[in-house]
């Protein structure tokens, strides 16, 4: 998966992946991070900064310059996301938001506020995509009454992209 050559700026890029394409997200936050700042927004708990930095290990031997232009915020429910959006200025630098409707999915917040929130967030990210490239991940929903969410934020992509679990063979294991 390349995504760096559909990064530019007024673009959506919506990747829907398992597990929130976690590993696929740790691998563009470093090779993002070894070109300039970049702003993170994590609503699953899915930036995995040890992976970053041990990818950013491969590239690069300073590795503290490269790690110090990564700015994360995270946000436990989808009202600080929504308010998370709202206070990110709109900079010139990517921004990556790592499973944006994990919060959504709370069965504790009705349904149409959630609705509600997911459009003045998506308000939101059309706000910051104008000055920077932004890339939202996220992930199959737990319910099928939360499908359109998901729905929603992808009508809103400029570039869709769906990565598949991978299918592990089915084998017989021995019996002795």
């Amino acid at each position: 998966m390349e995504l760096l050559p559909v990064l530019q700026t007024g673009r959506l890029i919506v990747l829907c992946a398992p597990h929130a394409a976690r590993d696929e997200s740790a691998r563009l936050a470093a090779e993002l991070a070894l070109r300039g700042a970049v702003t993170m927004l994590d609503g699953g708990n899915r930036f995995l900064p040890y992976r970053v930095v041990h990818l950013l290990r491969r590239k690069t031997v300073n590795v503290a310059a490269a790690s110090n232009r990564l700015f994360v915020r995270r946000a436990f429910t989808c009202y600080e996301m929504n308010s998370l959006l709202a206070d990110t200025p709109a900079l010139h630098q990517p921004c990556l938001i790592f499973d944006l409707l994990n919060t959504f999915f709370d069965d504790h917040v009705p349904i149409h506020e959630t609705d509600r929130l997911l459009k003045s967030c998506l308000g939101q990210i059309h706000r910051l995509r104008l000055s920077a490239p932004v890339v939202v991940t996220i992930a199959p929903p737990l319910v099928e009454e939360r499908a359109f969410l998901i729905e929603q934020v992808c009508a809103s992509a400029d570039h869709l992209l769906h990565l598949a679990p991978p299918i592990s063979p089915i084998c017989q294991p021995p019996l002795f």
